[in-house]
């Protein structure tokens, strides 16, 4: 389904706001979560601005036309001296207000650059600010202290993992009291309210069945056997697992040719086409290749079975969703994933979990998702399985905790 066509779709009537959605670039390949919250929204009739630090704005107006407002935080340079006083000023006055995090460095980048969002939002005047990642939401609930306009904070993954492990949870504890938090995980609940935060309201992930949708399956395996994995080519999604599993496969089940497609962009481009090499499957891997939201869906049309190797890092990141997994599974692959953090809510009866973060643990769960059940019947699974991730069940989630915030705004005129 096409962006426009959604955009048209009659949704339930909802009281009309502004609503500010602050993230730190829109929009971004990686997080489509943001851009299709940002849609539902705009489709419920809201007025909606998207404050980020970086904004493409080709992008936005190719996807968006004129519907949507995308505003960049100006830097300090453009907003000059003066400025950059004021906001020292009103960043040591709000640290006098929290005497705890006083000797918290991060606690005073985000108090100081926390002001520029304030200036803005006091020009945008929002019925409802939306926060995605918590990183973001403690500049909100900086910028937001002291007024009475609600706070909605997403968390989807570092930001309750990695970086609390290195700060701590005192400045979300700080910034976030009257804020409502969203999660998409019970790994993602769990931390935040074993962490002293509120417990969050749950919003299920979803994808578009219409882009992400299954092939008719064969009811055998057959060779060519086509492995997938997609992500940001970083450490932390464990390609280079990916590619040890294709070469333990090829030497353990000959029959099957497997051959494994990469996709996506980043740093460990150069390593891993050097480890592939190194393990001789160069020529049996496609890719690292970045790819559009569509191109996405057509690459795990054309493969059999999905692979998601994620590793937890020495930071403490860890998978706390992945969208990725039920993008796969409406595709109709299983899904062959590792342990870590929120997969095993994820992939559920879609796939396959490993034993460990390792290549030999997910070879093994790789052959026994082949050997349980052939193609069609996983498609069958993955299928049933990714039904409750339909995007229609995000945006109702996304836009009842909207219409709940919004109780006193009058009902958009109808024409």
């Amino acid at each position: 389904m096409v962006i426009e066509d959604r955009l048209k779709q009659p949704h339930a009537v909802l009281r009309r706001g502004r609503i500010v959605v602050i993230t730190r670039s829109f929009p971004r390949l990686s997080e489509t979560f943001v851009v299709d919250h940002v849609r539902a929204l705009i489709q419920a009739g809201h007025e909606v601005v998207v404050v980020a630090r970086r904004v493409d704005a080709a992008s936005v107006a190719d996807q968006f036309g004129k519907s949507l407002q995308a505003v960049q935080l100006p830097s300090w340079t453009a907003l000059g001296t003066s400025a950059l006083f004021v906001a020292a000023r009103r960043a040591a006055a709000w640290m006098r207000r929290h005497p705890t995090l006083r000797s918290s460095r991060i606690a005073w980048k985000h108090a100081f650059y926390a002001q520029r969002l304030k200036d803005l939002l006091v020009r945008l005047q929002p019925d409802l600010v939306h926060a995605h990642f918590g990183t973001n939401g403690i500049d909100a609930g900086i910028a937001l202290e002291g007024e009475t306009t609600p706070l909605v904070c997403n968390f989807h993954g570092f930001d309750a993992t990695s970086f609390p492990l290195k700060h701590g949870w005192g400045l979300y504890r700080a910034t976030l009291r009257q804020a409502t938090l969203v999660a998409h995980s019970d790994f993602m609940e769990g931390l935040l309210v074993d962490h002293g935060l509120s417990r969050p309201t749950r919003i299920v992930l979803g994808v578009d069945r219409s882009i992400f949708k299954s092939r008719p399956r064969p009811i055998h395996w057959t060779a060519p056997l086509r492995l997938i994995t997609v992500g940001r080519l970083d450490k932390k999604k464990g390609h280079d697992l990916a590619i040890d599993v294709l070469a333990r496969l090829r030497q353990l089940a000959p029959e099957l040719d497997a051959r494994l497609r990469i996709v996506g962009a980043g740093p460990e481009a150069a390593e891993l086409r050097k480890l592939a090499r190194s393990l001789g499957v160069d020529e049996f891997i496609s890719g690292p290749e970045p790819a559009s939201h569509g191109e996405v869906a057509t690459a795990l049309g054309e493969s059999d079975i999905a692979l998601v190797p994620s590793r937890v890092m020495p930071d403490g990141w860890q998978e706390s969703f992945c969208r990725v997994v039920i993008e796969a599974m409406a595709c109709g692959l299983p899904v062959v994933a590792t342990p870590t953090g929120g997969l095993p809510d994820t992939v559920g009866s879609g796939g396959t979990m490993a034993r460990r973060a390792d290549a030999e643990a997910l070879t093994e769960a790789l052959l026994t998702t082949i050997r349980r059940s052939g193609p069609a019947e996983w498609a069958r699974r993955a299928r049933t399985a990714a039904e409750s991730y339909d995007i229609s069940r995000m945006d109702s989630g996304y836009l009842e905790l909207t219409r709940r915030l919004l109780p006193s705004l009058p009902e958009p005129r109808r024409d």
